[in-house]
């Protein structure tokens, strides 16, 4: 924008001196006419039709002037629409690729998901399987009981056993001395 603006000051000052240099180039143009008064009648034609080529000259640089900003206006309003389909381009991309990452993103989850739940369904599993194995535990440490039980039940019965024969002896015994005595 800024060599634009520069380009265009640096245009301006050439029509402006253009024309004086064009003035000062001709034949007929002389420092001596400038100053001196004789012919004013010639050099008025002179003049005017000097005058008349520099507008011409000055028209024609201004038409090819806007020549030049048109071509670089149409320039310019291409490079734009190119930026703009370039945009529209890289957008479709850029969905397209966030599109790909939520389905990749979709699976993961729903991978994730079914690990889960196939840990929680292990876990059920395992769970169930200890729940089983403390309850065969359980029925043997009941069984394991009952046995001990029988059997000091068995035990101590035998021992009453013996100690009723025992004490029934030791009676019979008496019983007896006590018979023997009397006798």
């Amino acid at each position: 924008i800024h060599c634009c603006i520069k380009n265009k000051t640096n245009m301006k000052l050439l029509k402006f001196l253009l024309p004086l240099l064009l003035v000062a180039s001709c034949s007929s143009f002389s420092l001596n006419g400038l100053f001196s008064s004789e012919d004013k009648a010639e050099e008025l034609p002179a003049e005017e039709s000097a005058v008349e080529d520099i507008d011409e000259e000055v028209d024609e640089e201004e038409e090819s002037e806007d020549e030049e900003e048109e071509e670089e206006n149409v320039e310019f309003e291409s490079l734009e629409e190119d930026e703009e389909v370039e945009e529209e381009e890289n957008e479709e991309e850029e969905d397209e690729e966030e599109e790909l990452d939520e389905e990749e993103n979709l699976e993961v989850v729903s991978l994730e998901e079914e690990d889960e739940e196939e840990d929680e369904e292990e876990d059920e599993l395992s769970a169930l399987e200890e729940d089983e194995e403390d309850e065969e535990e359980e029925e043997i440490d009941e069984e394991e009981e009952v046995e001990s039980v029988a059997l000091e039940a068995e035990d101590d019965f035998e021992e009453e056993d013996e100690d009723e024969e025992d004490f029934e002896e030791e009676d019979a015994e008496d019983f007896e001395e006590e018979d023997a005595e009397d006798l």
